[in-house]
């Protein structure tokens, strides 16, 4: 009975998600082209250290960007994760704040064979769109036009994916694993073009709708080696661990609505003229390129403290996809992140000496080239992890974290983004499916 009432809670939290993750989550006039922003999909523990996962392997902690980490979960986790993103905006004559909350994540990890196959399954944000702004160009035949634009929606993606460990000797193992993602989602744009130096004229409203519905896959792997005192002490070790990532490459199948009309009137009440164009679900491929990623952590045990530093790089083959819009291009892209976590005192009885203290900085490249113009990404993160007293068979931990960053530029036309993100997250190691010895 109480597995039948968590499988029917698993399954209405992913529902209720879903329908959470659909809504636009940012402000930001970059998010008008092409998917949108692409979100990092890192959850809390490894949001607060930089957003580096490739090179991490975890017995208590999803591992979402390299699959091939779930082979190392000891315990049925829950993960769940919140962020509040503040976003200042700034061109060369106005700026502008913004507030955006939204749920990154809701996963679920299994281990299926302890220490050897784990499996995990969830939902998040791939990408989201969400912007409003307009702007006046002055047109050497028609005057002043008004461009008023509006777009919101999201790609979100439903993941399943399992990972598989083998031991080479006593301190040496090697894990592969895969995930499996559907992608799914709409996104809108809103542009009205206002003619107000024609008397009489017409103006334009085009309104055009995206929806994406398919699947891909991505595919990692981890190399661990342990490192044990020479001394005798048992306690102190050292454990490197390297892993490597690829995702699939994808042509993302959608449809298209598109509906362009003239009318007369201003922004706010205008009348219905004619339909200019008027094109339903036309079959729409957005092309998504192969990504490769590297990472490599340190893992330190000592008598008492425990640190974890970690490096990722990831590249994508962006350039190899063709742009439709003269406004943009899209180009390949690169990040790099590096982190540390430190815990004082692992097997204290005080609270402080068992917090995971966090931090770690990120930078990459844009995919897109606007107005001839390439901008770039970073972010500068710290955090904590805070562990919260256990039921029976459960051991919850509070995740906290904060980055401060920067995106794009104020050339060419272009908007500076400034941001500050709260992140927050709930992790539950539970052990579900033990024997009870006695009824």
């Amino acid at each position: 009975m109480r597995k039948n009432k968590a499988v029917v809670a698993l399954v209405m939290l992913i529902m209720i998600s879903a329908a959470a993750f659909s809504q636009a989550t940012t402000n930001s006039p970059y998010s008008k082209y092409g998917i949108g922003i692409i979100r990092p999909q890192t959850f809390p523990q490894n949001f607060a250290m930089g957003g580096t996962a490739i090179g991490i392997r975890s017995d208590r902690d999803i591992g979402f960007l390299n699959p091939a980490s779930y082979s190392a979960l000891v315990v049925t986790t829950f993960d769940v994760g919140f962020v509040s993103n503040n976003l200042w905006l700034k061109d060369d004559n106005q700026s502008q704040y913004k507030n955006n909350p939204y749920i990154t994540h809701l996963s679920f990890g299994v281990p299926v064979v302890k220490n050897h196959w784990g499996m995990s399954f969830g939902i998040l944000p791939y990408s989201n769109t969400g912007y409003a702004y307009d702007e006046i160009v002055d047109d050497p035949i028609a005057g002043n036009v008004s461009f008023y634009n509006e777009g919101a929606g999201a790609i979100n993606k439903v993941y399943f994916g399992n990972g598989f460990a083998a031991r080479i000797d006593t301190n040496t193992n090697v894990s592969f694993g895969a995930n499996v993602h559907y992608l799914f989602g709409s996104i809108s744009h809103d542009q009205k073009a206002i003619f107000g130096d024609l008397p009489g004229g017409f103006n334009i409203w085009k309104l055009r709708d995206f929806s994406a519905s398919d699947v891909g896959a991505d595919l990692g792997m981890q190399f661990q080696k342990t490192f044990r005192d020479t001394s005798g002490n048992r306690n102190r070790k050292y454990v490197f661990t390297l892993g490597a990532t690829y995702g699939l490459s994808a042509d993302v199948k959608g449809t298209t609505t598109t509906l362009t009309r003239t009318f007369t009137g201003n922004i706010d009440f205008g009348t219905i003229k004619d339909t200019v164009e008027y094109i339903e679900d036309e079959e729409t491929i957005i092309q998504l390129p192969s990504e490769f990623g590297v990472g490599m952590s340190l893992d330190y045990t000592g008598d008492e403290s425990k640190w974890l530093f970690a490096a990722d790089y990831k590249s994508g083959n962006w350039g190899s996809v063709l742009s439709e819009d003269s406004l943009f291009t899209y180009r390949n892209n690169f990040g790099i992140s590096a982190g540390a976590q430190f815990i004082p005192d692992y097997g204290s009885t005080k609270y402080l000496g068992l917090i995971a203290y966090r931090l770690g900085f990120r930078y990459s490249t844009s995919y897109l080239t606007i107005n001839n113009t390439d901008f770039s990404e970073y972010g500068i993160t710290f955090g904590v992890g805070l562990p919260i007293k256990r039921s029976e068979n459960t051991y919850p931990r509070f995740n906290i974290g904060m980055e401060y960053g920067s995106r794009g530029t104020k050339d060419n036309g272009l908007i500076k983004e400034n941001f500050l993100n709260f992140n927050v997250g709930i992790t539950i190691n539970a052990v579900w499916f033990q024997k009870r010895k006695y009824d």
